[in-house]
């Protein structure tokens, strides 16, 4: 998320740099429009955008995949206990900027939804036609603005008939050239990216060429020009507009009065202008869309329980040792750049519990994961729990992760929450470490899901999702 946001930061601020330099104070108002709309959105979704190019390239920090195939004489069966442990219970923890993101935004929508409505209060009165506008008179602001083919103009509004045509041509031009839809696109963009502060000078240069462009417009259409400059004079200096729509005596009279006197470079000249400013951004959209998560992809360590002799939990219909081998397979097919896994077995092979540790701590991950498969008595327990070492150093990392992992399986198996155990691999590693029980093989419902090749992959999923949220987490 961090470097998300500092690639659109950069990105928009390129773009705004490149718009603010050469295009702001040229006539090329659609031109212009076009720029500030696409590059507004392209740079806020060109992270999210892959081409085939691109993933020809590897990551630096890209770790191949290893598997274990060694093997051992030793007859040590692994170690494996089904036991009611005490459960632990612990908060969600999340970030508290989390919070004031999700605060902020509230506000920000909630203002959005109050001016949208306040504007539908407004279009449901009485209102006259104009050629193709419906003019609205109300108190509630000194402004004229428009919304859509709504004109908003206040009642009290003494002006001459000169005046009253060139802001009603003007307004005519925002109706015809949809320009309240950028302001509506550009509204709820500031809800969503608020925090990025170009995504404010967007907004006001997306309405300052609104006006350049109804100004521009009014002008050709054979307004006089110093008549209608006296008329942006004269009603420029209100302060309050109605939200959501655009106004003729909104952006600076100065600015406005100083375009419309503008005259037009060559045609050569704007051409180039245009050509660099569109080379100019094609080059920053590239470079957003090589954007790539640069952090450390999370290494684990997924240790198929069982293997070989030692079969594990069975049913009549399985045994633990393959249904944990092929869910590990599957989890090792989703491996990539963000969390990086490494198996201990990849076949049906026999490992004694040292090998495994062995194995573990010479790879050093940041997690190592054994899975397996439960099984009680009782056919009625049923669910998925998971287990950690309250006595190992790592241990509050451990039941950290624990806990995101049983959460991601919520949609597989029951949550029979987080329990302490001493299992060898837990006491004998280096590294934080979960043992997670896959449901119960003794429970119907729980079988028929370990037994199903759709469900068996979507646990893969469900796994990595949660070792990709310990990874958002930590890295």
């Amino acid at each position: 998320m961090i470097s998300y946001f500092i690639y659109t930061l950069i990105s928009l601020g390129c773009s705004y740099t490149v718009y603010f330099l050469i295009l702001r104070k040229q006539k090329t108002f659609q031109f212009n429009r076009f720029f500030l709309l696409g590059s507004f959105v392209l740079c806020l979704l060109a992270p999210f955008l892959e081409f085939e190019v691109f993933n020809n390239v590897p990551s630096i920090s890209k770790i191949p995949i290893q598997t274990f195939n060694g093997t051992s004489d030793v007859s040590q069966s692994i170690e494996y206990l089904s036991i009611e442990g005490v459960e632990i219970k612990i908060p969600a923890q999340h970030n508290p900027l989390i919070y004031v993101y999700l605060a902020i935004t509230s506000f920000l929508v909630f203002r959005f939804l109050k001016n949208f409505i306040k504007i539908q209060q407004l279009i449901n009165g009485k209102y006259e036609r104009f050629g193709k506008l419906k003019i609205i008179k109300t108190n509630d602001s000194e402004f004229v603005s428009s919304f859509f083919n709504y004109m908003f103009i206040n009642e009290n509004q003494a002006l001459n008939n000169d005046d009253y045509l060139s802001i009603v041509k003007h307004e005519t031009i925002h109706c015809e050239e949809k320009h309240s839809l950028d302001i509506i696109f550009t509204e709820l963009m500031i809800c969503i990216f608020w925090f990025n502060p170009f995504v404010w000078f967007y907004k006001k240069a997306i309405l300052q060429n609104h006006e350049y462009i109804a100004d521009d417009k009014s002008v050709s259409s054979g307004i006089d020009i110093e008549n209608y400059s006296n008329t942006i004079i004269n009603l420029g200096q209100k302060e309050y507009r109605i939200p959501l729509t655009s106004g003729f005596n909104f952006i600076q009279i100065k600015n406005r009065i100083i375009m419309l006197h503008q005259s037009k470079s060559s045609v050569l000249n704007r051409t180039l202008k245009m050509t660099f400013v569109s080379l100019l951004f094609a080059g920053i959209f590239v470079l957003s869309c090589t954007y790539k998560d640069t952090n450390e992809p999370l290494l684990v360590v997924v240790d198929a329980g069982h293997g070989g002799k030692d079969s594990g939990n069975f049913n009549e219909d399985d045994r633990e040792k393959y249904i944990v081998l092929q869910i590990t397979n599957l989890l090792a097919s989703l491996s990539d750049e963000k969390v990086e896994i490494v198996l201990t077995r990849t076949n049906d092979e026999f490992l004694s519990l040292q090998e495994r540790a062995d194995f573990i701590n010479n790879i050093n991950p940041d997690l190592f994961l054994s899975l397996h498969c439960n099984a009680h008595n009782d056919s009625s327990i049923k669910g998925t729990e998971a287990y950690f070492n309250p006595k190992h150093k790592n241990a509050q990392t451990s039941l950290k992760y624990a806990r995101i992992l049983v959460e991601h399986q919520s949609d597989n198996f029951y949550n029979r929450g987080i329990k302490e155990a001493g299992f060898f691999l837990l006491k004998n590693t280096l590294v934080p470490g979960v043992y997670l029980e896959l449901g119960f093989m003794t429970n119907e419902s729980d079988s028929t899901v370990l037994s199903d090749k759709n469900q068996k992959e979507k646990i893969a999923k469900s796994i990595y999702e949660g070792l990709l949220k310990i990874r958002n987490q930590i890295k």
